[in-house]
């Protein structure tokens, strides 16, 4: 039996791991021995939480702070499982400080490393300088971050992105007429983005599919409303509504994978804002679609620009049939010819299977690594 320890600190993390898990177990991985540091997606898979990620994911300095404690219990706990017992694959997957570390210590003591979607890969000047010397392999989701991370040594592959597959489950289904509001798979996400978002959709007449995140409450969206549905997965609220507005990370790219036309917002809370205008971070855009292809695609609205007025004003172009539609969905096809081949999910289960050690002491019991 061999060790396999998964590390995803976000949602998006976690549902990845669990992919590639069950890919994996398809195609013969009947004898590992599972842990991870993740949430309801692995746990579904019948995985071993080492910590339960499920509430750390934060953007900016003053939401991560909130979640630090718990994260570095976490931390710890992940620290203590790598040291004890025979080394095996450890897949840190995105969420960068946190698994870049656990990376470290995984090599030090033993392991093999395939970090999968590493941190920072959407990036087109510049990838994560500690990656290659922390991997064995890495996975990226994009192709430039490939080239750049085997300009710096790394052994980078770029097997097409993960929600390739993920989404075509989902392909095909009739949509309806109503809107999608994907507020994102953070609490501080939803609360800055939810109430303007349901309110411009509302203003132009449309039912509300609401796309929350498996570890997220019903709770945190409010009290119910006739005119609101929630669902469980990005998914599936897409491929039910005509339009969507999608609050900027990972289901803006879902969002074009399923063709269905988007205004992308951002909002945050005073001192988020604070702490924007004080770093000033440098980008030409924030959602992926944009980012892929180097030019303005979707609509972006950031803070004040992301009001119920803004919102419903570009809503309301996309969800008429015409020239504001019609460009998304091109734009869309250029997205999936850059994010092509299939499969990336299946190739890196087979990674993994050819990746991971094979065990001496199925117990782990007799190299405790912490003495």
């Amino acid at each position: 039996m061999s060790r396999v320890v998964f590390s995803a600190g976000e949602a998006s993390g976690d549902a990845y791991a669990a992919a590639i898990l069950n890919a994996a177990r398809e195609i013969g991985a009947n004898d590992w021995e599972v842990q991870a540091v993740g949430g309801p997606k692995l746990r579904e898979a019948r995985v071993e939480l080492i910590a339960d990620s499920s509430k750390w994911g934060a953007v900016g300095i003053v939401e991560s702070m909130k979640s630090f404690p718990a994260a570095a219990r976490g931390y710890w706990a992940a620290v203590r499982s790598l040291e004890r017992g025979e080394p095996g694959l450890f897949v840190p997957i995105d969420f960068g400080f946190f698994n870049i570390k656990l990376a470290r210590r995984a090599k030090r003591a033993g392991w093999k490393v395939l970090y999968f979607a590493p941190p920072g890969s959407w990036r087109r000047d510049k990838q994560g300088g500690d990656l290659p010397h922390v991997s064995d392999v890495i996975v990226t989701p994009f192709p430039w971050s490939a080239e750049t991370l085997r300009r710096m040594g790394a052994d980078a592959r770029f097997l097409g992105h993960p929600l390739l597959d993920m989404a075509q489950t989902h392909q095909g289904t009739v949509r309806g007429s109503a809107v999608a509001v994907l507020p994102g798979s953070r609490v501080h996400e939803v609360r800055a983005n939810y109430a303007a978002a349901t309110a411009a959709a509302r203003r132009l007449g449309r039912p509300i599919v609401v796309g929350l995140a498996p570890a997220l409450e019903p709770s945190v969206v409010g009290p119910p409303s006739p005119d609101v549905t929630i669902v469980r997965s990005a998914a599936e609220a897409l491929s039910r509504c005509e339009a969507a507005v999608v609050c900027s990370g990972t289901a803006t790219l879902e969002a074009a994978l399923a063709n269905c036309p988007q205004v992308v917002i951002y909002r945050g809370g005073w001192l988020m804002n604070l702490e924007a205008q004080v770093r000033r971070p440098k980008y030409d855009y924030v959602s992926l679609p944009n980012i892929a292809l180097q030019r303005r695609a979707v609509p972006e609205l950031l803070q004040d620009q992301a009001s119920e007025d803004g919102i419903a004003g570009h809503l309301e172009a996309i969800l008429r049939d015409g020239s504001e539609r019609d460009a998304q969905i091109e734009a869309y096809a250029e997205v999936r010819g850059l994010l092509e081949p299939a499969g990336c999910i299946r190739e890196t289960a087979r990674l993994c299977l050819a990746l991971v050690p094979v065990s001496r002491d199925p117990r782990f019991s007799g190299n405790d690594r912490t003495a």
